[in-house]
């Protein structure tokens, strides 16, 4: 009876064992996935794209910058040869407007400005007595004469602006060197632009030979309180103790016509100390 009861606890101890063989073995110090858990993605560090670029400031004030440095040698060819497909941007467009026939607005449809009339100059000889001066201008321009000042203007009443061409001759203590008569074109400059003007632009001073001597000019563009739109240039030489200054005036948009027709002409033809009938040889 005693072999029976060891018998049937040995039976029982096996079944529990063999019971606990069937079970699935865990591990206490390795979490179980959930058969539904997505894999785990690594998130990788951040790039510094900048991380060994050295920022260099260009200096554009001290003259020595050259702009064409910023050119990587591809720019675009706007002469058609060579352009493909490949190398031809799509063109961007805002999504509001997709499907849209794009619309050229500058330079096509840019309303072309109306080209100013030709003009030009039949020429001859004035004599400014007062000033011991001739010279070769526009033929047929008012003459007005002052006792250091010569004065020819343009009749044309189809210019919105009556062109001049005044010369002055005033005597100096000194003769003046180019300083002294950078400050004179400075002064008249400032000068011009006091008389009614709303808008004044006036270039830096150059030099040129002027009356066969060293002289110094400017440029600029005005617009006078009524509109109009004019241009002029002044030059100033000193000759002989004589401070001799140019100033021609014209419709803004005729600058090289009066520049090259009238004051070059003005300065190839001067001519000092003499009268139509006798005069010194021709000055520059």
């Amino acid at each position: 009876m005693q072999k029976k009861s060891v018998l049937c606890l040995v039976l029982v101890l096996c079944a529990i064992l063999l019971t606990a063989c069937q079970q699935k073995e865990t591990f206490p110090n390795q979490p179980q996935a959930a058969a539904t858990d997505a894999p785990t993605t690594v998130q990788a560090e951040p790039q510094t794209l900048f991380e060994n670029a050295t920022v260099t400031s260009q200096n554009y004030d001290d003259g020595t910058y050259d702009p064409s440095s910023e050119e990587g040698g591809d720019e675009e060819d706007l002469t058609g040869e060579g352009a493909t497909a490949a190398n031809s941007p799509a063109p961007t467009m805002n999504s509001e407007y997709a499907g849209a026939t794009p619309v050229l607005i500058d330079p096509i449809d840019k309303p072309t400005a109306t080209p100013l009339p030709t003009i030009s100059f039949g020429y001859t000889t004035y004599e400014a007595a007062t000033l011991h001066m001739t010279f070769d201008a526009p033929s047929g321009w008012l003459v007005e004469e002052g006792s250091d000042t010569y004065t020819l203007t343009n009749p044309d009443p189809s210019m919105d602006f009556a062109a001049q061409l005044i010369i002055r001759a005033v005597p100096v203590a000194k003769q003046y060197n180019k300083n002294e008569l950078t400050k004179e074109i400075n002064g008249m400059l400032t000068t011009i632009k006091e008389q009614g003007f709303t808008k004044f632009e006036p270039s830096k001073t150059a030099s040129r030979v002027f009356l066969n001597s060293d002289g110094i000019y400017a440029n600029y563009n005005g617009t006078l309180d009524s509109g109009v739109k004019m241009g002029g240039r002044v030059i100033a030489a000193c000759v002989n103790k004589t401070l001799y200054i140019l100033h021609v005036t014209f419709p803004q948009g005729y600058r090289e016509t009066y520049v090259s027709n009238v004051f070059d002409k003005f300065r190839h033809t001067v001519k000092l100390g003499g009268t139509l009938s006798g005069q010194e040889p021709a000055a520059q």
